[in-house]
């Protein structure tokens, strides 16, 4: 059993006990239109004896039990009459005085709600005299706008290279596009191969980067800032997932052709696949906003998903290959990918889960920030240098 605050995405803070991460022991919850429980909760919600005072001045100091008023209590109205007896489900079934033990524990529990309502008063009068937020929305605006200017700065230095440098120009990988046609000398349907495109590699791994740019520019201006602002208070970030979806996406698919998927079918598949993961990622945090307990099915599904692409470049990567003659890039792609993979999820994890600093929903996405700069950096560096391949 633990004991610290935690501020919810809609504005509530919790100060007591927890267990389990929830809240389980003695307790205060406190939302922003001024409703107010203090007392003992059991596994998340109000259980035993306590008070709940609404924006109304109506009162309940009573028995608890699933979150509702259960077992014996009294309740106040605005207007100071009063009603007491026994509750079943939230709902009072015998209205009848109180049994002695049970009326002088209400006014005890009264008394020490008045008492503790005063000290939480004055713990919030000295927290508005400090800084109560180490990252805030300020911080984060200016930090996008950093990391949105390092991410331009890398794709044109790739761009410029990509436009000069003669053997990064020539590096050019096929797709092709199989279908079925009827051969009249053999009398029956053969696949045949035809190469529909040449994508000039250097040239759309510096795009990756210009597009990981444009988003952190995108989310610095004025409006799009008041959305970024809105929806972190409530646990969101769709500006996230959707550049996810689309540059996480492309470098997924010029990792597959570096390594041998030239099939339009097969990569058409690596990028809606990987998309989605990212799309379940971003109805992980709508979804979770209207719940106490983490759903965390939308996690698995994306986790499931993102799989898939991984599958298919690893069995063209090493399926028919001598592990002693596979370029040293592709081991370190593969091996950076993996890593960088696992760290993303292991942030949202953190998050959800309330572990230490990411208990504030700013400080994963200042983790995110990082965590993008860094993979897509390292990633973008070692797949553009693998133009230079042998051939």
């Amino acid at each position: 059993m633990n004991k610290q605050n935690y501020t919810y995405p809609d504005g509530a803070i919790y100060n007591g006990e927890w267990k389990n991460n929830m809240r389980h022991g003695q307790g205060i919850w406190t939302r922003p239109d001024g409703t107010r429980y203090a007392g003992e909760w059991q596994n998340d919600k109000p259980g035993g004896m306590g008070t709940l005072v609404k924006p109304d001045g109506s009162i309940y100091t009573g028995e608890w039990q699933s979150g509702r008023r259960h077992g014996q209590g009294i309740y106040t109205r605005p207007d100071g009459t009063k009603s007491s007896g026994e509750w079943r489900e939230g709902s009072l079934v015998d209205e009848k005085p109180l049994a002695p033990d049970k009326a002088e524990r209400c006014r005890e529990l009264e008394r020490s709600y008045h008492q503790l309502k005063r000290k939480v008063a004055e713990l919030e009068g000295s927290k508005k005299q400090k800084k109560t937020r180490q990252i805030s929305f300020a911080y984060l605006k200016r930090f996008n706008l950093t990391m949105g200017i390092l991410h331009f700065l890398q794709g044109v230095a790739m761009l410029v290279i990509a436009l000069t440098v003669d053997q990064v120009k020539a590096f050019k990988t096929p797709v092709w596009s199989y279908f079925l046609e009827f051969n009249t000398d053999i009398m029956r349907l053969v696949t045949r191969p035809e190469q529909i495109a040449e994508v000039p590699f250097g040239l759309f791994v510096s795009f990756f980067l210009l597009l990981s740019a444009l988003a952190h520019f995108i989310i610095v201006m004025p409006k799009a800032n008041e959305i970024y602002n809105r929806d972190l208070k409530k646990g969101i970030n769709v500006f996230r997932w959707y550049e996810y979806s689309l540059s996480s996406s492309l470098m997924i698919i010029l990792i597959a052709m570096l390594f041998g998927v030239y099939d339009i079918g097969a990569l058409i598949a690596i990028f809606v696949l990987n998309a989605t993961m990212n799309w379940f990622g971003l109805l992980m945090e709508k979804l979770n906003q209207y719940t106490e307990k983490t759903v965390w099915s939308p996690f698995v599904f994306g986790s499931i998903a993102g799989i898939g692409p991984w599958v298919i470049i690893i069995m063209h990567a090493l399926g028919n290959a001598d592990p002693g003659e596979v370029p040293w890039f592709v081991y370190a792609i593969i091996g950076s990918y993996f890593i960088f993979f696992n760290l993303f999820p292991i942030n949202m994890v953190l998050q959800y889960k309330k572990v230490g600093r990411w208990a504030d929903y700013l400080y994963g996405e200042r983790g995110y920030i990082i965590l993008s700069l860094v993979a897509k950096s390292v990633l973008a560096w070692l797949v553009f240098f693998g133009v230079m391949q042998p051939t």
